[in-house]
Formats: C-alpha cells, sequence, structure tokens
C-alpha cells in the first residue's frame, strides 16, 4: 500500500483518513466515505467550541472567541450543535449495534485521533458508511 509522487504531496496524505481516501476505493476510502468521515471532524470541533472546551480553535462559527459572553445567539447555535452531534453519536451506535467490528475504535483512534492502524480499515469503512447516511438525511 503505498501513494505516487503525486498523491504523497497531495494534503489529504497528511492524515490516515486521508491517506486511506488516496488509496481508492478498493484498498481505503471512497471519497463519500473520506467526506464523511471529514464532516464529522468538523461537527465534532462545532460541539467543543459549543462546551468551549479548552484548547479548541475558534474560526467564527457560533462565537467568535473564547470569552466567557454568552449570546442568545450562541446559546441557540449551541444547543443546536450538541442535538446534533448527539444524533451522530445515536446513528454511530445504531451501526454498532449490527456490527461485530468496533466502530467507536475506529471513531477515536482512526478519525479522531489520526493514528495510522492499517487493521482498523474495515471497522473504518463501516464507520464511515454509518456516517455517511447520517450526514445525507440529516
Amino acid at each position: 500500500m503505498g501513494l505516487s509522487r503525486d498523491q504523497a504531496q497531495d494534503q489529504k496524505a497528511a492524515t490516515f483518513i486521508g491517506y486511506l481516501n488516496l488509496m481508492g476505493r478498493e484498498d481505503g476510502l471512497s471519497d463519500s466515505q473520506y467526506e464523511a468521515a471529514t464532516n464529522f471532524l468538523s461537527l465534532r470541533d462545532a460541539y467543543l467550541r459549543s462546551l468551549k472546551a479548552p484548547g479548541v480553535v475558534y474560526d467564527g462559527e457560533g462565537c467568535s472567541s473564547s470569552s466567557d459572553e454568552v449570546t442568545e445567539d450562541y446559546e441557540d447555535w449551541a444547543k443546536r450543535t450538541k442535538e446534533r452531534y448527539d444524533d451522530c453519536r445515536k446513528a454511530i451506535q445504531e451501526e454498532q449495534n449490527n456490527s461485530r467490528e468496533n466502530l467507536w475504535a475506529a471513531l477515536d483512534l482512526v478519525v479522531i485521533r489520526d493514528q495510522w492502524l492499517p487493521h482498523m480499515i474495515g471497522p473504518t469503512r463501516m464507520l464511515c458508511n454509518a456516517l455517511g447516511r447520517f450526514f445525507r438525511t440529516a
């Protein structure tokens, strides 16, 4: 499992899910699976911002800084974000209930922590399929 020189220069190659996407559908992740994983990462970042978690990068969505000021707009955004994140986790759990693979490990280790674990490609594909269904229907 290797990348061509051009593929290795792609920004996606910096992450394991990006690497799997560059490997293609046969050996890694399809474009829709990759997109589902990146959508989850964006949702997770928004969720952490809604909690005002330390160390979160604020990009202007929901709130512009980590200040203690809480507006009504922020509260509404935070509530919607938390509900969406909870719904996403429920979708993952529904898929986990029907699978023998450990999708939570794939989520934590491969998607969130970006660890290079080739033996987790199968569970990562299943996880990304569940995420893809969630983001298409949500």
